[in-house]
Formats: structure tokens, C-alpha cells, sequence
């Protein structure tokens, strides 16, 4: 019997990196400046809360796309939000703003989280934003040295200049 050819990544006959069948769905051939700026807002609470997510202009007008409602314990699950942000990235959307300023606090778990979104967006070839009051998301986010690579910006008007310096 023969081996089975190693298939991880690698086309053998072309001597090229094969992208995964994720990684093709994510990078869609869609221009992403024309999908505009997604809101991602949740509101947390010690027993549950919601996720609100928005389309957002650089006007600050907010059109409510979907909100998803969170429960359980304070070790909060996101769920459905990752499905929705690779179901947007699909759709060619490669802009997103999300809003902590409603968020209370945060564990290691919501900062894997976090770092997990933001990679997610990242490798998609997305931009996102972090928007963080003065308080004690920040200095997690400080102290986790996160702050370094995520660079968030204090108010929602300044995450949506820095996307659209990066889109200009």
C-alpha cells in the first residue's frame, strides 16, 4: 500500500503555499472598502448581557445589524459573534470597531478572547479598532502588555478616523 501524500498546506506540482479552505473563504474577491465599518458593542453584566452589533458611517450614524445575547456566568461566551465576524469577512467587510467601553471587566479568558477576534480579523486581511475608556479594561490591557499590538483609542470619533486614515 502507498503512502498518502502529505496535503498540509503545500501544492507539491506548483512549489506554492495552498490556503486552506477557511483562509479562501475569508479572503473573498469583494472590494472591502464598498462593506463599510462594523459596530461591535457588548454590554456585560456579572450574569449575562448582550453583544450589539452595528454598521457605522463616519458620521457616527449607527444601523443595528443583530443582537446577540449573552448569559451564563461572569466567564462570558461570545456566542455566535465569531461565526457573524467570519460570515461579514466572507462578505468582503473588512473594517470593525469594538466598543469595550460597556464592558466592566475582563479575565484571561475574555482577553483569549479578544486576542482571538483580533487575529481572526487580522488574518483575513481586516483592520479592527479597540475603543477603551480610561479604566480597568485599559489597564488590563496595559499590564497584559495587549495594549502594545491592539493600540486602542479612547473614544468611538477616534477609532473611525483611524480606519479611515487606514483606508485612505
Amino acid at each position: 500500500m502507498l503512502p498518502l501524500p502529505d496535503c498540509s498546506g503545500y501544492d507539491q506540482l506548483r512549489h506554492k503555499p495552498v490556503l486552506h479552505t477557511r483562509e479562501r473563504d475569508l479572503n473573498p474577491q469583494k472590494k472591502p472598502e464598498s462593506q463599510g465599518i462594523l459596530l461591535i458593542r457588548p454590554t456585560l453584566k456579572i450574569a449575562g448581557g448582550f453583544i450589539a452589533v452595528c454598521r457605522i458611517d463616519q458620521e457616527l450614524n449607527e444601523t443595528a445589524v443583530r443582537q446577540l445575547d449573552v448569559a451564563g456566568a461572569p466567564d462570558h461566551e461570545w456566542p455566535g459573534l465569531f461565526k457573524l465576524i467570519e460570515k461579514q469577512l466572507v462578505q468582503g467587510r473588512r473594517q470593525f470597531i469594538l466598543d469595550l467601553q460597556k464592558v466592566p471587566w475582563m479575565n484571561s479568558r475574555g482577553l483569549g478572547r479578544l486576542i482571538e477576534m483580533w487575529k481572526l480579523i487580522g488574518d483575513a486581511g481586516g483592520q479592527a479598532v479597540l475603543v477603551c475608556a480610561p479604566g480597568r479594561i485599559l489597564t488590563i490591557l496595559e499590564i497584559s502588555q495587549v495594549s502594545l499590538i491592539m493600540n486602542p483609542v479612547l473614544t468611538l470619533n477616534e477609532a473611525v478616523q483611524v480606519l479611515g486614515k487606514k483606508a485612505g
